[in-house]
């Protein structure tokens, strides 16, 4: 059974602009054929790979190139994916023509008329460990593990019997040990293994959201990471069979927007969060958070497809209308923080009668949700430092208090039994 959580509420961080040096490479600036960047990989070296809409942007030593189906072997401008092998090739996913490899002059095309590709939509292309090169169709997930292809879908011919609960893979991320992660639209949260497939969804579950646009498997804090495009982000710890889940919103966080389409993680273990419609945030392993957005940085639109954090630290971010950028943190991120009270229920498991106990807390507005955050009860209280509350009759489960006090809102989590 999943176990479903949420994380105390902490004070929001606001990026001093000064600490960050931008540099934006568009159709004017780059010679971009499009200002809609879908995927990034930067190498070792600094140079770095960008797909657009409109065809294979590539810059060495600062010199930017253009690779087009008139120019080069592509076989579609469209594109949706680039990754980087282990024997330096870059693969990239096309949206009607399969996935074409680039060694450097040779171009070589996988589509369903050559290969066992499931599908010519190529979402997303992940290296692990072994070399082995995942692809992310809408009709299934292909592994090439350069001998052979092991496909897997949501029919019984799936690899080794391993069924999906959908084809449509837009995520993946792997670790060593085997564990496979897959984000889907629609189709829920998988964890695959050799023998077996796990899936969390909100009809079998109650789990956060059936999309996940990104996933990243933290093998250094050993967690799983999830950016969702309505259910904004998940957290799982603990083991990855039977782990913990938490959720992080706009309503228990300092987190600016519920919609993510990305996530990366830094050498810090900061997440970068890439938003749909908000800018770039940057979430500290304390929980605060950085926002950076065109009132307030360098970043050219809030409107953001991918981030990814190069080998040399600086993060890249892809837009959906104003080309990709780079951005180097010259100093320490300075940050603002407002201040909480601290707050807590006494028993924090209870049946329904409570006190809220906030130190010096004045006067202020209470409210408690349940997990998928219903509004249950509210009211206000003219003094929060030992508020005294009972919800009479209310249905066990685990709920959350948020008290607004000062401006500052804090948030506790109680059990009702």
């Amino acid at each position: 059974m999943i176990r479903l959580g949420f994380a105390i509420l902490l004070s929001l961080s606001i990026a001093d602009a000064r600490a960050q040096s931008w540099e934006v490479f568009d159709m004017v600036s780059a010679g971009f054929p499009s200002n809609t960047v879908v995927d990034i990989v930067v190498e070792e070296n600094g140079d770095a790979w960008v797909a657009t809409d409109w065809g294979l942007c590539r810059q060495v030593a600062g010199v930017w190139s253009v690779f087009q189906m008139d120019n080069s072997g592509l076989p579609d401008n469209y594109l949706r994916a680039v990754a980087k092998d282990h024997e330096g090739r870059i693969w990239i996913g096309t949206s009607v023509a399969g996935a074409a490899v680039f060694d450097g002059s040779d171009w070589v095309i996988y589509d369903t008329g050559n290969s066992p590709l499931p599908d010519n939509q190529v979402n997303t292309i992940h290296v692990d460990h072994n070399g082995w090169v995942w692809l992310g169709t809408v009709n299934g997930l292909a592994c090439y593990t350069g001998s052979e292809w092991r496909l897997y879908n949501d029919t019984d011919q799936s690899y080794n019997g391993l069924v999906l609960n959908t084809g449509h893979i837009i995520a993946v991320d792997t670790r060593s040990d085997g564990l496979v992660a897959l984000g889907t639209l629609n189709g829920g949260f998988h964890f695959l293994t050799d023998t077996a497939v796990h899936y969390f969804t909100t009809f079998n579950s109650g789990f956060f959201d059936n999309t996940q646009r990104g996933v990243l498997l933290d093998t250094v804090a050993n967690e799983r990471w999830l950016a969702c495009p309505a259910g904004a982000l998940v957290r799982q710890i603990g083991d990855w069979y039977g782990g913990t889940w938490f959720q992080y919103t706009t309503f228990n966080s300092d987190l600016p927007t519920n919609a993510l389409v990305d996530l990366a993680r830094d050498s810090d273990g900061a997440l970068w969060l890439a938003g749909q419609v908000s800018g770039l945030v940057r979430r500290d392993p304390g929980d605060s958070y950085s926002s950076f957005t065109t009132s307030n940085s360098g970043i050219p639109s809030n409107n953001l497809n991918c981030v990814t954090v190069a080998p040399d630290g600086a993060i890249w971010v892809g837009t959906y209308d104003g080309g990709a950028a780079r951005m180097e943190l010259t100093t320490s991120v300075q940050t603002h923080a407002g201040t909480t009270q601290p707050l807590s229920v006494v028993p924090s498991i209870n049946q329904g009668s409570f006190r809220v106990l906030a130190p010096g807390a004045a006067a202020g507005a209470w409210e408690v949700r349940d997990l998928r955050g219903s509004l249950v009860a509210n009211g206000m209280a003219s003094s929060i430092h030992e508020l005294r509350i009972d919800l009479g009759n209310i249905v066990p489960g685990t709920y959350f208090l948020r008290v607004q006090s000062g401006g500052n809102p804090s948030v506790a989590r109680f059990i009702a039994h």
